[in-house]
């Protein structure tokens, strides 16, 4: 079995810089305009744009109100740290970025004193990032783009949003080709965000092992939620994973997660919950093409589990296609692995439903929808695997028939696989059949041809994807086994199927 590894770095937060300007903690309210008359020279205003000249500090009491569009740059290495109450809602935006696009500034830094503080429709560029500590606030319909990890030769953050020993609310919101993480928090500090209908777009621009989404232990009290969120990857880079929950040192009550209706696609991996004392609900979401890295080793998981027993969960109605490998299931240690169940409808789980979509998963040449990589035995009824035949579905799975030491996958009774809704691409000829060296296909269009080359078992042995030439693309067949195989050709939103004899 190929063990995977997933290091989710959870950086630590940065201590505050020194202030060089602090309100006096008196209670009062401030407008930029009076922050600014207050400050001195700190705060400054020039045809219409706001200066931030050198670290400031809201105290303890006192509050800053933004409520109209302002656009606030701020100095090279400045650090705006909030202790008192930041509200900021403006009608379109709030900008706060860089004087120097070249010459990022600290970030913002809001403590527990700062509860009840609320960023809507604010956008925070070319920093270290915003860092909430103990504070439980709302970020809604802001943007977090261009953020950094490194200020002036100091690691400041891992992530665009550090939150730590809170229950944020973070909806509608954009992170978009930050450094490290869009979202994270630490490894020792209780934290349960509720992640909403956001956007996680090319995040990691470092190429560090980082998902998008990298979050620690949790409050036992309230779940982490993350729904509906949309986490791409950028194929150019191939390290950054999607989304990750862990619980690495354990103790402290068990963390739990729900993770439903989101899109995770084209990162290293989908979804990864890491260690013990965790229990996890993933239903609903779409995980796709995550395999931009292709080191199979590593990564190119749609879903992974990697713990002992204390680490439980439901997987349902998820549609997991184009990973390296669908599920894994990994175990820690000498003892059992992950307790996760896939499908068992006539358990005492009203949740446990199945209806999972598992279908062309894999990797060298190989069909991987389900890898058990543990001794303990696996639910996984009710479920899509693509096939009609249990014989197929056999030979995606990974378990016990294939190594002795590992617990079986139980998938029968499974749901009959959905019906392809592609219409017929009608002219694909393919000659010459039976094929030697190469075998030709004579196509109708010019868009993007995706073919696959299937054995008997369904077992894809080769594929293509490229633009016709001259009418046609070619599949090299010289390293195929002869045999009949089944070919499956898509162009346009069309689908052509047959066979080919090979010499």
């Amino acid at each position: 079995m190929k063990k995977l590894y997933f290091l989710l770095v959870l950086a630590g937060l940065a201590a505050p810089a020194r202030a060089q300007y602090s309100t006096p903690g008196t209670g009062r309210r401030y407008t930029l305009t009076q922050l600014a008359a207050a400050s001195g020279s700190y705060v400054t205003q020039t045809a219409g744009t706001w200066t931030i000249t050198d670290t400031i500090r809201l105290a303890p009491r006192d509050t800053l109100s933004i409520t109209t569009n302002e656009t606030i740059r701020v100095a090279d290495r400045a650090l705006v740290s909030v202790d008192g109450v930041l509200n900021i809602a403006p009608p379109d935006s709030v900008v706060f970025t860089a004087q120097n696009a070249t010459a990022p500034w600290l970030g913002m830094q809001l403590s527990a004193t700062s509860a009840g503080s609320v960023l809507r429709r604010t956008t925070i560029e070319r920093s270290g990032g915003v860092r909430v500590v103990d504070a439980s606030i709302e970020v809604s319909d802001c943007v977090f783009r261009l953020n950094v990890s490194t200020v002036g030769g100091r690691l400041t953050n891992s992530s665009a949003l550090a939150l730590s020993g809170n229950r944020a609310l973070v909806q509608r919101s954009r992170f978009v080709r930050n450094a490290r993480a869009g979202i994270n928090s630490p490894s020792n500090r209780p934290t349960s965000p509720t992640i909403q209908s956001c956007i996680f777009w090319h995040n990691d621009t470092e190429n560090g092992n980082y998902p998008q989404i990298n979050l620690g232990t949790g409050d036992p009290a309230q779940p982490i939620l993350i729904e509906r969120c949309v986490v791409i990857g950028n194929p150019a880079t191939n390290m950054a994973g999607g989304i990750g929950v862990s619980n690495l040192l354990g103790g402290g009550g068990i963390t739990r997660a729900i993770i439903r209706r989101n899109v995770v696609r084209n990162n290293r991996y989908g979804i990864a919950v890491i260690g013990s004392s965790i229990a996890s609900y993933v239903t609903g979401n779409l995980v796709e093409n995550n395999n931009t890295n292709p080191n199979a080793q590593t990564g190119g998981s749609g879903l992974n589990f990697q713990g002992n027993q204390t680490q439980t969960g439901v997987v349902s109605r998820n549609v997991l296609t184009g990973n390296l490998w669908g599920v894994t299931l990994v175990r820690s240690g000498t003892a059992g692995g992950p307790a996760i169940s896939f499908g068992n409808p006539t358990g005492t789980d009203s949740t446990d439903v199945g209806q999972n979509r598992l279908v062309g998963n894999g990797n060298g040449g190989q069909v991987y929808d389900f890898y058990n990589n543990g001794p303990d035995p696996v639910n996984a009824k009710n479920n899509d695997w693509g096939s009609a035949s249990a014989t197929v579905i056999e030979t995606h799975i990974f378990h016990q028939p294939d190594q002795a030491t590992l617990g079986v996958v139980t998938f029968q009774p499974f749901r009959q696989p959905l019906a392809t809704r592609a219409a017929t691409l009608a002219g694909v000829q393919v000659f010459p059949n039976p094929a030697q060296s190469g075998a030709a296909f004579r196509v109708p269009g010019l868009e993007l041809v995706q073919l696959e080359l299937l054995d008997a078992l369904g077992r894809m042995v080769a594929q293509l994807a490229q633009r016709p030439t001259n009418g046609q693309v070619v599949l090299d067949v010289r390293a195929i086994a002869p045999g009949l195989y089944a070919y499956r050709l898509r162009q346009g939103g069309g689908v052509a199927t047959g066979k080919l004899l090979v010499d």
